[in-house]
């Protein structure tokens, strides 16, 4: 968060006299600044207002550049971190964005800024120009780091717990203590809710189906995908500590299951799993009666078969969702 903290208090504070500079300074530089990718699937979305200088464009690319790669750097530290150091590592950011988010609070109350003069429909950017650039720039700094951690805490929300978990809301009557402002300019990004599964083709019904397992269309390619589903599964107790590799890959393999897997985990996290895996990944061949073969491959803890509509009809679980989504993306 280098240039955030350059931008707050060092060289590049957008009101000091040198940085009044136009469109033929910043131009150049927005040209030259690559975007940084994200390197996880992000959760919220910032719809600041639309920049209106080639400034005002450049200091919003620096400071989502920052805060993407802010991220990157946190969840790859932490994607294999023991949970006192991923912990730890939570806590520290939660800490430097509270942080940052009050000294921008500060410098908005200090420089004595408000979105009206950007947003009233009587505005005239043209009028006062660098001062109101200074007025977009800032509290686009403001949203983006609100929004950085509501992205952190979505991204270890089972680390989290249920009662420290912040709404937007809560960053201006918890930490700023000010009303919240009409527009905070973050949003979820609504994902497609995966809640049914349709069969790729009908069974059919006029003689006996020969329920095999699930087919991997990767089994040849790439092999050890199963073993990592294993050991993360039984990793997130999910299933029974006693199942044999042999037995756990024959699942996948398209042909008559001998010794189904005991499911030791929810209900709810097989049925959102197998719904990522057929829906989503698409990493399965087509088969007849998918929730069938399910049934096939795996049984409750006390070794009871489940039934498809009652897989079938599982919600998406709320707070194991990301870790099986976690999982799953161990297949493709």
């Amino acid at each position: 968060m280098k240039d955030i903290q350059r931008i707050l208090f060092g060289d590049l504070r957008p009101w000091l006299e040198s940085k009044n500079s136009g469109n033929d300074y910043y131009a150049p530089l927005t040209r030259n600044l690559k975007a940084i990718e994200a390197t996880f699937n992000p959760h919220y979305e910032l719809k600041f207002i639309r920049h209106f200088s080639s400034k005002t464009q450049y200091y919003r690319k620096l400071i989502e550049n920052n805060l993407i790669s802010y991220c990157n750097t946190l969840f790859s530290e932490t994607e294999n971190a023991s949970g006192n150091l991923t912990v730890y590592k939570i806590d520290k950011a939660r800490k430097q964005l509270h942080s940052k988010i009050n000294e921008t609070a500060e410098i908005i109350e200090s420089q004595s800024l408000s979105l009206s003069y950007i947003t009233a429909q009587s505005a005239d950017l043209s009028v006062d120009k660098p001062f109101k650039e200074t007025t977009y720039i800032i509290y686009c700094l403001l949203s983006a780091l609100i929004k950085t951690w509501m992205e952190i805490q979505c991204h270890f929300e089972n680390h989290i717990a249920e009662d420290d978990l912040w709404e937007v809301s809560d960053f201006y009557t918890q930490l700023l203590q000010i009303n919240v402002p009409d527009n905070t300019f973050i949003t979820k990004i609504q994902k497609i809710e995966i809640t049914t599964l349709v069969d790729d083709e009908e069974v059919d019904r006029s003689g006996e189906e020969q329920i095999g397992s699930l087919s991997y269309k990767y089994l040849n390619i790439n092999p050890a995908n199963i073993s990592d589903l294993f050991n993360a599964l039984k990793k997130n107790n999910s299933i029974a500590q006693e199942t044999s590799i042999t037995d756990f890959k024959r699942i996948f393999s398209g042909t008559k299951v001998e010794v189904p897997i005991k499911w030791t985990g929810a209900i709810s996290d097989l049925s959102y799993l197998i719904k990522l895996l057929n829906i989503e990944h698409k990493v399965f061949e087509k088969t007849k009666s998918v929730w069938q073969t399910v049934c096939a491959c795996f049984v409750d803890e006390n070794g009871n078969a489940f039934e498809p509509n009652q897989l079938k009809d599982q919600k998406k679980p709320k707070k194991s969702a990301s870790e099986i989504e976690k999982i799953a993306k161990l297949m493709i």
